[in-house]
């Protein structure tokens, strides 16, 4: 019986050791990141001071889960039950058919083909001259061949 109850106590000192060397780590970064010289001298002589400091590391839901609250306010059901709708819903096909044009609400510059800038017609001419000039620097350089 003793037995296992010191694997217990093992397994949970290696899972606190483990989670400390972790913070450690995380801690030790952030200090260095941010200049705590202090921070990092306390983390060096004693380790387990990362219990000290929050982790920025979030385990689980980063956010509490909203308190459940049943619908309220509604009375009761009319007496003849709940009623089906009066008109039946219009096809999706229907919908997509009719609207022919752009949502609602898109700007102008969206609306029909986009149009494309012409190119600019100021292109310089390549020059022989120094075209030549950088040929023959490179044959001189080994970079063409003969």
């Amino acid at each position: 019986m003793g037995g296992c109850i010191s694997w217990l106590m093992i397994l949970a000192g290696a899972i606190f050791i483990m989670v400390s060397l972790l913070r450690w780590f995380e801690q030790t970064a952030e200090a260095v990141d941010h200049g705590w010289w202090n921070k990092v001298l306390l983390l060096l002589l004693f380790p387990f001071a990362v219990w000290f400091f929050p982790s920025k590391v979030a385990a689980g839901r980063p956010s509490p889960v909203p308190r459940h609250e049943p619908v309220r306010g509604f009375g009761g059901l009319p007496k003849g039950g709940i009623e089906d709708p009066k008109s039946p819903p219009a096809p999706a096909a229907s919908l997509s058919a009719s609207s022919d044009g752009p949502p609602p609400g898109t700007p102008k510059e969206f609306i029909g083909l986009p149009k494309i800038p012409p190119k600019p017609a100021n292109k310089k001419a390549v020059d022989s001259d120094k075209l030549a000039k950088l040929r023959q620097k490179m044959r001189d350089q080994g970079m063409l061949d003969e």
